[in-house]
């Protein structure tokens, strides 16, 4: 499930985030994105009963808000705080930019800098937050998911960007490229 892209009002998603996160059984997979980050201070015990399961995507500023540090501070140290939320929350973290670390609940870390300045368009991040949902929606771990997200998020922003230019291209074109780039991996080229 993925939850906060397009959503707007911050009381109702943080409601709404705190509600599904406690009624929420089994082995239901959530990656919360956008503003159901905002309110995630107030449901950190029903967030823990789900580690292992959770992916969050917060670019410096969401970040910020979710471990109450200065954006500064955040971008001083992207790893470190993308550790930090990691550990407490027991979620898979994207701490997303220009190079984006991605971090497991235990601390292993990795990063990425696939990717390019048209990726930092409206909807983007959203979008990496249904990729890496619909690869765990077909039975992947949410830290493979994730890293298989977050390189072919990136990998599809290059292939926009060598075919457009490197600005101009929309969130909404990324998907389509996603079939072919996995074809040439699962190829071996």
């Amino acid at each position: 499930m993925v939850l906060g892209p397009g959503m707007l009002d911050a009381a109702a998603v943080a409601a709404l985030t705190r509600d599904l996160l406690a009624d929420a059984e089994g082995s239901a997979g959530f990656v919360l994105d956008a503003e159901a980050l905002a309110g995630l201070r107030d449901c950190r015990p029903a967030l823990r009963r789900h580690a292992g399961r959770l992916v969050l995507t917060p670019h410096a500023g969401e970040m910020a808000g979710l471990l109450d540090l200065p954006k500064a501070a955040v971008e001083a140290d992207p790893l470190g705080a993308a550790r930090q939320a990691a550990a407490l929350l027991g979620a898979v973290v994207v701490m997303k930019g220009g190079c984006s670390h991605i971090v497991s609940p235990q601390g292993q870390a990795w990063s990425c800098d696939q990717g390019n300045v048209g990726l930092a368009t409206s909807g983007s991040g959203d979008t990496l937050a249904g990729i890496i949902a619909a690869l765990m929606a077909r039975g992947a771990a949410p830290v493979v998911a994730t890293l298989w997200g977050v390189f072919l998020h990136g990998e599809a922003g290059n292939r926009l960007a060598q075919a457009q230019g490197p600005i101009g291209f929309l969130a909404r074109e990324i998907p389509a490229e996603l079939p072919r780039i996995m074809r040439e991996v699962a190829q071996g080229g």
